[in-house]
């Protein structure tokens, strides 16, 4: 990272930027952090990550729709560069739950907002690892979510 990191949220921010670049990117997936998305001519693949609002941790839901994007049941369409996993009503499972594709799961990288050491670095590392779990889970949860719902759509 070149920038430099005051505070916890920047420094994870940091890292999942870094995980998303060399691991990400190359699988194709485009967008920046908050929302990425891989586009295919079948269809397109969602991440979105969303960070609790007292700090400490985030979740990553995933979705899919169709490659031409989403339309909401109230008309409304999003293309396929716009749209956001958080567009997609259901499925939208959390990666890392126990019981994918259901259940809830929070990436937890340091303490909530109102709890003492919250505005305390950790190491780096710490940050790094959070990222690296969530890209085992792209590969061991997100991917075959994915096929799966192609092959439901299709």
């Amino acid at each position: 990272m070149g920038e430099t990191v005051t505070t916890p949220r920047e420094a994870m921010n940091g890292a999942l930027k870094d995980a998303v670049t060399q691991h990400l990117r190359p699988k194709g997936f485009t967008g920046s952090l908050p929302h990425l998305r891989r586009r295919s001519e079948a269809q397109i693949c969602l991440v979105s990550f969303q960070f609790f609002s007292s700090g400490g941790s985030f979740v990553v839901e995933v979705a899919e729709c169709g490659p031409d994007g989403f339309t909401s049941a109230w008309g409304k369409h999003k293309p396929p560069q716009k749209v956001t996993a958080q567009d997609i009503l259901a499925p939208r499972p959390r990666l890392g739950s126990a019981d994918f594709p259901e259940g809830d799961h929070w990436f937890v990288f340091g303490p909530r907002n109102y709890e003492p050491g919250a505005d305390q670095l950790q190491p780096q590392a710490t940050y790094e690892a959070v990222a690296a779990e969530v890209l085992r889970f792209v590969e061991s949860q997100a991917e075959p979510f994915w096929r799966q719902q192609l092959a439901v759509r299709t």
